[in-house]
């Protein structure tokens, strides 16, 4: 068939394997191009849906999904038990490395790095680990100590040293941009998500050192429930999406698309989130409010930039689309053996969001003659 939106002759099914636009009988042409309701990395959702792992683990088919979240919830239930058992140190290590160890199997599982796997985490993760040690430390000791005045912590730690974090986080990231390899702007998301976790692996362990350090091996741990969220789940959360949008719009402003004007917002966008997040939940605690609130607030404001990301992938795997020539391959989300180039012509997922041995596996092919279907 020919499709209504790029003029390619493409396998007759329900996604054009070229551009990616719905296919079929359509009153609104614009929505059958962009597609709101199948999100270019995971067809089955919404644009909108504010989902986490399929935000910022894209190239991740449905069944490995749901694998990486079955492991955060297993982590999450072990932490609940050493926190239930009195084993407060083992918690707050389990909590610190949780998002980034599964995210390191993410890298490999789905090969983001390519062949390059050492400069890639030395890059991303161990630069951010590296920084994020340098300005905690020097936040904690120079500026706090600086900033003693009435007002002067409560500025200091909840808008100027969230705005000096969003500035230095993205930089190990940015080292890859020069890379040609590396060119996608779903390249620029996860090497940010990575710069940032590894960012706040660093803060963490800082923050709490002396807690890791002097506490004792059993000790009461009623009071630390809490923290033990925040640490597991919202501040990798935050590092990992702020980084990722900054990083991911800074990919994508120097590319062309009727697109491109969503990356102008992932900087202050990320700003805004990061001072939100600390200014107003220490605004939430000095007014007595419960933590389960102020843990709730939390999440709310980091799924904001979550559904930006998820708005500048999806028109990015649209406009960033190529022809990689077609081929016989398995998609790793609707499981269908198809012969695609740039979209599965079945399901619509973009391969330049599936695993690099999915889209790398199988050589490329003759075009299917026109009216040809796809299984």
């Amino acid at each position: 068939m020919i499709c209504d939106h790029c003029g390619r002759q493409v396998p007759d099914a329900g996604f054009c394997t070229n551009c990616g636009a719905h296919q079929g009988p359509a009153s609104d042409a614009i929505a059958a191009r962009e597609r709101p309701e199948h999100f270019a990395a995971h067809p089955g959702e919404h644009v909108s849906q504010p989902s986490v792992f399929s935000t910022l683990l894209p190239h991740l088919g449905q069944t490995k999904i749901h694998e990486f979240r079955w492991a955060f919830l297993a982590g999450l239930a072990v932490i609940v038990a050493l926190v239930a058992t009195g084993l407060v140190v083992a918690a707050l290590l389990a909590s610190i490395f949780l998002v980034p160890a599964l995210y390191l199997v993410y890298l490999y599982e789905a090969q983001v790095y390519r062949d390059e796997p050492a400069v890639v985490l030395g890059a991303t993760l161990a630069g951010g680990i590296v920084l994020g040690l340098a300005v905690t430390i020097v936040a904690d000791r120079v500026i706090g100590a600086s900033l003693r005045g009435a007002s002067g912590p409560a500025i200091g730690y909840t808008v100027i040293v969230p705005i000096i974090q969003l500035i230095v986080m993205p930089l190990p990231a940015l080292l890859l941009r020069t890379r040609p390899q590396f060119g996608e702007t779903i390249d620029g998301l996860v090497f940010g998500v990575t710069a940032g976790l590894g960012f706040g692996i660093a803060e963490s362990l800082v923050n709490y050192s002396g807690v890791i350090a002097y506490q004792g091996v059993h000790t009461t741990s009623a009071s630390w429930i809490y923290p033990m969220a925040s640490l597991a789940v919202l501040v990798p959360l935050l590092h990992g999406s702020t980084a990722g949008a900054i990083t991911a719009s800074l990919w994508r402003i120097s590319r062309a698309g009727t697109a491109r004007w969503l990356s102008w917002f992932g900087i202050p966008l990320a700003l805004g989130v990061a001072v939100a997040f600390y200014a107003g939940s220490s605004l939430l605690a000095g007014h007595a409010v419960a933590p389960l609130i102020v843990l709730l607030y939390e999440l709310a404001v980091v799924l904001v930039v979550i559904v930006y990301i998820r708005h500048l992938v999806h028109h990015s795997l649209l406009e960033e689309a190529r022809d990689l020539g077609y081929r016989a391959i398995v998609c790793p989300h609707c499981h269908h053996h198809v012969m695609a180039a740039g979209f599965c012509p079945g399901c619509g997922t973009a391969l330049t969001a599936a695993p690099r041995r999915v889209t790398g596996a199988a050589p490329s092919t003759p075009a299917p003659a026109a009216g040809s279907e796809s299984s």
